[in-house]
């Protein structure tokens, strides 16, 4: 269960805010992007295959998630929130919170610390929140994404890179990450895509292939709208 949660904890729900206020994160790391001001994500998750931070059901078994996120600013803070949760898994929950606070202090650059994985029902199974630094840098041609992230027995170094590129004229992200697993014995590479299908639409898939254990896949689905 530690584990479990302790991987869990490391999901800042992936998509990388391209267009559109999209969720903010890689496959497995969370980003110092946040979402737009008032801008609101809706998600809806399912992982397949081996261990993975949403494989709430098991090892093999399909497990289902639902989730939200939306961004406040005060500049020149910008600030995240959110809440998620397994579904249909004996009993459904725990329900974590999540927030981060972003900086731009350089051009094309990001600074925010965050937290994931706080439990709000079912503290004694949910395991102790991850708390985290991300630096975020826009290159043009890729952006870089490192940082940091403290629980306890599981901190972890924290590493992504992304691109965004046109298909059929509609931003397809393309991205990679690498995260510390086992108290930083392990590692868990992921390779993932973003595909904007409309303003309010974006699909989102990725694999991970950790170092120990089968690889899995995540399959996303997230309604974007302004309010």
């Amino acid at each position: 269960m530690l584990y479990k949660t302790r991987i869990l904890a490391l999901a800042a729900v992936a998509a990388a805010t391209a267009a559109f206020g999209t969720p903010t994160g890689l496959n497995n790391i969370p980003t110092a992007e946040t979402i737009d001001h008032r801008t609101v994500a809706a998600q809806f998750f399912s992982s397949f295959g081996g261990s993975n931070q949403f494989a709430t059901s098991g090892p093999g078994k399909t497990s289902q998630w639902a989730g939200f996120k939306t961004g406040w600013e005060f500049k020149p803070l910008h600030l995240e929130w959110g809440l998620d949760s397994p579904l249909g898994t004996g009993y459904s929950g725990p329900l974590f919170f999540q927030t981060k606070a972003r900086i731009e202090p350089w051009k094309d650059g990001m600074f925010a610390l965050g937290v994931a994985g706080v439990a709000l029902t079912d503290t004694r199974r949910a395991g102790d929140p991850f708390t985290y630094a991300m630096f975020y840098h826009d290159f043009h041609v890729l952006r870089l994404h490192a940082g940091y992230g403290i629980q306890t027995r599981g901190n972890s170094y924290l590493f992504g890179v992304d691109r965004t590129v046109k298909v059929f004229d509609r931003n397809l992200n393309l991205n990679a990450d690498i995260v510390q697993s086992r108290n930083q014995h392990g590692v868990i590479a992921a390779l993932g895509t973003k595909y904007f299908l409309s303003k309010h639409i974006v699909l989102e898939s990725w694999v991970n292939f950790p170092d120990r254990d089968r690889t899995s896949w995540i399959a996303k689905i997230n309604y974007v709208f302004t309010f």
